[in-house]
Order: C-alpha cells, then structure tokens, then sequence
C-alpha cells in the first residue's frame, strides 16, 4: 500500500459489510457468491476504493483479479468514464480505455476479461482484451464497438496503439498483473513503453495497482518509477 494516512485504511472482512458497492457490483457478487474475502481482497479492495497506489504480494489463486476488478469497476460506476467518451467522439478510429489491466500471457489475460465481464454484467461498462498469437483483425473490430476497460498483452497493446486504435489519455486507472512474470518474459521495455513514453496520465493523476508474487529489485525499481509514493 502507498500514500498517506495508511492507517486510516480498514480491512474488509466480508462482501456483505460493503453495503457502498454499487448496486451493479453489490449484485455481481452476490450473483457469484462472494462472502469472505481472501487476504489480498481484504486490504486491496478498500485501497483501490481511497484511491491509493497499490503493491501488493499475491500468488496465482489468491483472488488478486477479483482484488483489483471490483473496486475499480465501482469507481468506474460512480464516477463515471470523464472525458474519455468525448474523445471517442472527437475521433471514431481511436478508443479511450478508462482501466488498463496489463498480464503477461494470453491465458491470463482471457481469465482476467472472463471476470470483469462478470463484474460488468448488466452495466453500461464494456470490457475488451487484446493478445498476441490471435487474430489482430478481429480483435480491433471488438475495440471498435467500445472500450471502457481494457486487458492486454504488452506487446500486442503496443501493436494496436502504433495502429492509431487505443489512446490512453483518459486511462485513469493501471493494473500490472504477475508483474515479476512480465519482467521475466522480457516485457519490461513494452511496459515503459506503455507508461513512460505515451500518453499515459502521470504517476499521482493515475492510480496504478501492481501484484506480483516476487519482490526482486527490477520490481522494486518499476514500483518506484510508476507508483507515486512507495514504502
């Protein structure tokens, strides 16, 4: 957890104490029968919700996914997509994705979309992902129809951006999933890329969420360039 007043941060200790949830998230849990959250739920949930930079220590298994969906898909809902719609409009070939959640390989990524389409059942919020080793036709055809929230590979993101089809001036919140994998993959120059060297909102006018179930000083390092304070 980063920032300020880390304190004042309280645990979840069940889904049904969450009675701020949007209602499309309150019954997308229940839907799916959520009651005790796992010990990375517990504390990433209320800190995605104050709107902290997160690094957290979480293994494949542990509800991570579920960990940083829900409470950014319920800021999503109550705060709206901003001013990412208006230039969808200002320019029809280009989306403007509000979440990005980057995962190092395809099967992650698809896990990742099944569940935010869980979480945005029955809303107005349409999730999309993009990997390598797929048709990228196809693909930029679903991000034609829209893009609120966006899973991707690194490197098949940066192909669709170099095609003029996803900006992300308007991304108000980063996710990087099994981060030391991505690293280990090779994916780091992709990554900077994505962040650094774009139009991605600056550290501190995001919020970013990183997992990864190591802490090797290349993660250190990374945490240190895109979270806005870390301890």
């Amino acid at each position: 957890m980063t920032g300020p007043d880390r304190e004042s941060i309280q645990p979840v200790e069940s889904f049904a104490s969450m009675t701020d949830f949007h209602p499309v998230i309150g019954n997308a849990v229940k839907l799916i029968g959520y009651q005790k959250p796992t010990p990375v739920q517990k504390w990433a949930i209320p800190t995605t919700l104050a709107k902290r930079d997160l690094m957290a220590c979480a293994q494949t298994g542990s509800g991570k996914t579920a960990a940083f969906l829900v409470p950014i898909l319920n800021l999503m809902y109550t705060e709206g997509p901003g001013h990412s719609q208006a230039a969808v409009r200002a320019n029809r070939r280009k989306q403007f994705p509000v979440a990005l959640v980057l995962a190092p390989t395809r099967e992650l990524a698809s896990q990742i979309y099944d569940e935010a389409r869980k979480f945005s059942y029955r809303s107005q919020v349409r999730c999309c992902v993009v990997y390598g080793g797929a048709d990228i036709g196809s693909q930029v055809r679903e991000l034609d129809r829209g893009c609120h929230l966006l899973v991707a590979t690194p490197g098949r993101l940066v192909d669709v951006m170099e095609r003029g089809r996803i900006g992300l001036d308007h991304c108000r919140f980063l996710v990087l999933d099994e981060a030391d994998r991505m690293l280990d993959m090779g994916f780091e120059p992709q990554i900077r890329r994505i962040v650094e060297q774009d139009t991605m909102p600056q550290k501190g006018q995001r919020q970013t969420l990183m997992f990864s179930a190591t802490f090797p000083k290349e993660i250190q390092h990374l945490a240190r360039d895109f979270l806005q304070v870390c301890f």
